[in-house]
């Protein structure tokens, strides 16, 4: 039987790892995010342009034939970090679009918009830059904005099936340079924007033993991130939705060892009878550490 580490040793495993071989094969990109991370914090000027002009020399050295779309995505954020008078997004659009600049998007415009939106059955939200809302290119990570109907994307067929036997879908977004390298997951009932359970004073990493107030807030679809849909029904959405609910109304107290965001991830999908892969593993850390834990979900549930 594997013997229990203490929570020393647990904590000293998890630090001798953050900056691992094996975890800079498994995100080869962690010092570029982090250049570009610095860039942003850096706000416009020379500064910013110093750091996108290293994070653009640690592109260049990562292997083209293994890292080919990781590194399209990263040459776009260094790319939209470049824009002036504010800009950081760089998008995908088609000739004949409308950009609408924030100084004459009056309130009579936005709700003209808003009402011809709903009346053909599209979310305004997704064609507001920066919003959670926006449908995401796969290929690029990068925001687009076409429309070819209110179901695209859907399955319709499952709507001439049985409530119990319609297709739906819950989400785990996971974000793997939170946390100070450790990670961060989240889970969302047929969204891709996702809740997550956090500490309520957001700021150094909470040791482990020690409790502080905790709360369930939306998690920010703008860090970089990768998203898992899991098959559900309706009837394992509705679970799993009043599972979120109820977190959200009392989320209680938050601890890095037993009441962290995967244990909020990992007991919404089993409010859903989804099975979490990492209850069956002897390691503590697939339960406790949202980048172990998350691939094991993908591992099973993935493509």
């Amino acid at each position: 039987m594997k013997k229990r580490r203490n929570d020393r040793e647990l904590a000293d495993d998890i630090v001798a790892q953050l900056n691992s071989k094996e975890d800079n094969n498994r995100y080869p990109d962690m010092n570029v995010r982090s250049l570009l991370q610095r860039a942003r914090d850096a706000g416009g000027g020379p500064l910013r342009m110093q750091y996108l002009r290293h994070a653009q020399r640690a592109i260049a050295k990562l292997d083209p034939t293994r890292y080919a779309q990781t590194i399209g995505r990263l040459q776009g954020e260094v790319l939209a970090l470049q824009g002036r008078g504010g800009d950081t997004e760089v998008a995908h659009v088609t000739p004949g679009e409308i950009v609408i600049p924030r100084h004459l998007q009056s309130p009579e415009f936005i709700s003209a918009f808003v009402r011809l939106a709903r009346a053909h059955g599209i979310d305004p939200a997704q064609f507001q830059v920066g919003n959670p809302h926006n449908r995401i290119n796969p290929q690029t990570g990068r925001s687009e904005f076409y429309y070819n109907g209110p179901d695209i994307g859907r399955d319709t067929s499952a709507n001439d099936q049985p409530p119990e036997q319609q297709i739906a879908d819950i989400y785990v977004n996971h974000f793997p340079y939170e946390a100070h390298g450790f990670g961060h997951v989240g889970i969302g009932v047929n969204t891709p924007q996702t809740q997550g359970f956090y500490p309520a004073e957001l700021g150094g990493l909470t040791p482990f033993g020690v409790h502080v107030p905790g709360v369930v807030k939306s998690d920010d679809l703008n860090q970089p991130h990768e998203t898992l849909r899991i098959p559900t029904t309706p009837n394992q959405d509705a679970a799993v939705q009043d599972y979120i609910n109820r977190r959200t109304g009392n989320p209680g107290d938050y601890d890095l060892y037993n009441r962290q965001c995967t244990d909020f991830v990992g007991g919404g999908l089993r409010a859903g009878g989804v099975m979490v892969p990492s209850d069956s593993t002897p390691d503590l850390e697939d339960n406790i550490i949202p980048n172990s834990f998350f691939p094991l979900l993908k591992r099973r549930y993935g493509p």
